[in-house]
């Protein structure tokens, strides 16, 4: 007859060796781009985390999956947290990533007479309302004296962008990569303005609030894994670019382009970051992109050190 307490205790003993305890699930959502993306591609997150990988074509439909529990983590640029905690999100900040904005474009279809920023007055420019680009085309517009006002703005997820600028629809297209380095390879699209520095920002890695206050060491354990990648990454740019063509099913020559310009390194949150992306808060609410003024600060986890 079985001991059914020797049972239960070898059980135990199991779990306690190496590489038998149970890891914690998390479900992940990630773009087509990005640490996220290199991280699934390797197996990062497999030794410290039981991952389910749910795809996203913007930061914005991933932050409003985020708000409301169906996505535990996942990354985002600086506009997207900030119109999601206006909205009431139940999400924090995490991590963070400097953005120098050479992976970002406002790109002009190849013939196109398009040659300055002053040439997009009355035209037909395309960006996902809420995202990044938002603000960069805002402030590539007041760079050449122009605002909103002055421009046909057409709201775009980057999906149906690419197809209305492929089919000549647009005259202008503010997106960032891949979709960026795929229309000027396949399509061979013209930057008519850089993203550096105007597109100079943050990305955020971020978490649902509920997930951060319940298992901080989970998600510490996440971050410690996501900056060796990282670093892992910044060290093989090579390497990165066969990496970005196999998980996005992207050609060689677009890969290759993310990869060289793809901003990598991951930090911890700080008082000039947080400072930095209530200074974005503040300007949004100043334009009437979002109701009321966000505490960003209050939407801050500072679990992880680095």
């Amino acid at each position: 007859m079985f001991d059914r307490r020797a049972l239960l205790a070898a059980g135990a003993a199991m779990l306690a060796l190496p590489g038998c305890a149970r890891r914690p699930k998390l479900t992940i959502g990630y773009q087509n781009n990005g640490l996220l993306l290199i991280a699934k591609q390797r197996g990062d997150l497999d030794r410290v985390a039981e991952v389910t990988w749910q795809p996203f074509a913007s930061g914005p439909p991933l932050l409003e999956a985020m708000g409301v529990g169906g996505v535990d983590f996942g990354g985002a640029g600086d506009t997207p947290p900030v119109i999601a905690q206006s909205q009431g999100a139940a999400i924090v900040y995490v991590a963070a990533q400097p953005v120098t904005g050479a992976a970002a474009a406002i790109l002009a279809p190849r013939g196109s007479a398009l040659r300055t920023p002053g040439d997009l007055r009355g035209k037909r420019v395309a960006w996902l309302r809420g995202s990044s680009a938002q603000q960069f085309v805002m402030a590539t517009l007041a760079a050449a004296g122009l605002g909103l006002g002055d421009v046909e703005a057409i709201n775009l997820a980057p999906g149906d962008a690419a197809a209305a600028f492929a089919g000549g629809s647009l005259d202008a297209w503010a997106v960032w990569d891949p979709w960026f380095a795929t229309a000027e390879v396949a399509q061979g699209a013209r930057v008519l303005v850089g993203g550096a520095p105007l597109a100079a920002s943050l990305s955020f890695l971020l978490a649902n609030r509920a997930v951060a206050e319940a298992r901080p060491d989970d998600l510490r354990a996440v971050l410690d894994a996501l900056k060796a990648t990282a670093a892992w990454a910044a060290a093989n740019r090579r390497d990165l670019a066969a990496l970005i063509a196999t998980a996005a099913g992207l050609d060689t020559a677009v890969a290759a382009r993310i990869a060289a310009r793809q901003d990598l390194a991951l930090v911890p949150l700080s008082a000039p970051l947080v400072k930095r992306e209530q200074a974005l808060a503040d300007t949004l609410l100043a334009q009437g992109a979002i109701p009321a003024r966000v505490d960003v600060a209050a939407a801050v986890w500072n679990g992880w050190r680095g």
